[in-house]
């Protein structure tokens, strides 16, 4: 018992300033025992040779590892396997598909240095050989024309 009366006599000589000193160092050993053991702790875990893999890296690497198999993993229905093989993909291809026909001329005047010239829709010239298609033109009169403008510009009046 003699313990315990002489730490209180031994606190009671401490004056304010020596005991906020006392527990300030308390607790800075308190602090260093916790880092030392959270620095312990991340030693042991096994050191990582690479960084962790993000879910975009897999990705990539994942393809990276496909792009050597020729294996076709897409089933197309005989209606998109057609649609493959008819796409359009470049503006060359555009250009190739779509010129197989030339138009037949069938007059050319000159007007102030423009070339102005009659196109025969009925006679198209086929570049392939094959047979010309018929095309169905339809030509609306000057005044059918201009009534539907007219109509148009109306509604848009009305509408806005």
């Amino acid at each position: 018992m003699k313990l315990f009366s002489d730490i209180g006599e031994f606190l009671r000589t401490l004056n304010f300033v020596d005991i906020v000193f006392f527990f300030a160092v308390l607790i800075l050993m308190v602090l260093i025992v916790t880092l030392i053991y959270f620095i312990r702790i991340n030693n042991d875990e096994e050191p990582k040779d690479k960084l962790e893999e993000t879910a975009e890296m897999k990705i990539a690497r994942e393809i990276q590892e496909n792009l050597g198999k020729e294996e076709n993993n897409v089933k197309f229905t005989e209606y998109e396997r057609d649609q493959e093989d008819k796409a359009i993909i470049s503006y060359d291809e555009l250009l190739n598909k779509g010129n197989n026909y030339s138009l037949n001329y069938e007059a050319e005047e000159m007007k102030d240095d423009v070339s102005i010239k009659k196109v025969n829709l009925d006679d198209l010239v086929n570049k392939s050989g094959e047979a010309s298609p018929k095309v169905d033109v339809r030509v609306i009169s000057f005044a059918k024309e201009e009534a539907f403008l007219q109509a148009l510009k109306q509604l848009q009046k009305e509408l806005g």
